[in-house]
């Protein structure tokens, strides 16, 4: 399991600040501001000295400013080079962010998640799957050429359609825990995606709030890290940036009690090991391509279209089952992937119509 702080703000010294302060229990960097990434010899340095300190790290890399061709992010040559010089620590390419929840907020920042200007307007929700997973993938295909496909692992985070980032190509997701919404819903959406496609996920602990302080309480942010131990994430990452906005502490956003409250956790890994079992054998089946974004029973399809008969439907039959069920739930689709029927692998399946099998 890896636990971690993505450094998306500031520069070189404040990557090293932070990482002296929690080297001793956290074992993953994510270095997601462009100030350090976007700076090959910069971006060198700030890994060697996470390597030195026996930390693993992943590296962001987003979208180009013309023609979204070539990524912004470090040289060519830097993942290829990286794997030699340091190995299994070099973890991951967190490449493009939010593809999923862009698409469903059209917030597309033109191009970079799933649809550009040229794209017709999708005339059903399969239509929509296709376009989206089609574009999408079309601008990782980008980055696997410029950096000559490195073996390194792809990772995102999201805050929708998680099941459809990992069709683009993601070996791990993080599903975020952003605001209000339900962590354990976040939960049954990335992990049963993960589960069923035989990939890795994880959380990525986001912003409460849109304004100062931004990320939430401590005594929350502990509790929160719990809740993703136990139902069995692989990667539990806490987000630090105040975006477009100055430092709120000498770490970013999180203080002296966020510190505390992440040593907590890691000490309380090392007591207590988590479930080997996987938690859910039950699944709620989804109809195939609905792209229902999850944040309440009127929200959009797809981006493009409204709520419909079935969200409501869908959305209190999930809030029930996980009531019911809690960390026994995943939430999944009934789909196919290059026409194959995809294997849903648990023990009982309702379906969105209200049909129940049990195997």
């Amino acid at each position: 399991m890896y636990v971690g702080v993505d450094v998306a703000y500031d520069d070189e010294e404040a990557v090293y600040r932070l990482v002296d302060a929690v080297k001793g229990y956290v074992n993953l960097i994510i270095l997601g501001s462009l100030n350090v990434t976007t700076d090959t010899a910069k971006l060198t340095r700030v890994c060697d000295y996470l390597y030195q300190q026996g930390l693993y790290f992943i590296v962001y890399v987003g979208f180009g400013e013309s023609g979204y061709y070539i990524p912004s992010g470090p040289d060519p040559q830097f993942f290829h080079e990286g794997l030699k010089r340091w190995g299994d620590k070099l973890l991951g390419a967190y490449v493009f962010d939010e593809a999923g929840g862009k698409e469903i907020d059209q917030s597309h920042e033109s191009a970079s998640a799933g649809h550009d200007s040229a794209s017709p307007t999708p005339v059903n929700y399969t239509d929509a799957a296709e376009q989206f997973v089609c574009h999408t993938r079309y601008y990782l295909l980008n980055y696997s050429d410029y950096y000559g496909s490195p073996n390194v692992k792809l990772v995102t985070s999201d805050y929708a359609l998680y099941w459809y980032d990992y069709l683009l190509g993601y070996d791990v997701v993080f599903g975020e825990f952003v605001g209000n919404q339900s962590r354990q819903l976040a939960v049954s959406l990335t992990r049963g995606a993960a589960k069923t496609m035989h990939k890795d996920w994880g959380t990525m602990i986001t912003w409460k709030y849109m304004q100062p302080p931004f990320v939430e309480e401590p005594l929350q942010l502990l509790r929160d890290m719990l809740l993703a131990y136990r139902n069995g994430a692989k990667y539990i990452i806490v987000f630090n940036s105040p975006g477009n906005n100055t430092a709120t502490t000498k770490y970013g956003i999180l203080t002296e009690a966020h510190l505390t409250a992440i040593k907590l956790f890691w000490t309380y890994t090392r007591l207590c090991p988590a479930p080997q079992e996987f938690p859910a054998e039950t699944a709620y089946v989804l109809p195939k391509d609905y792209g229902y974004g999850f944040r309440g029973p009127d929200d959009r399809i797809w981006g493009y279209f409204p709520p419909d008969a079935l969200s409501p439907v869908v959305w209190n039959t999930s809030t029930i089952l996980i009531r019911e069920y809690g960390i026994r739930l995943d939430i999944v689709y009934e789909t196919k992937i290059d026409d194959y029927p995809v294997n849903l692998p648990y023990e009982r399946l309702i379906y969105w119509n209200g049909t129940i099998i049990e195997k």
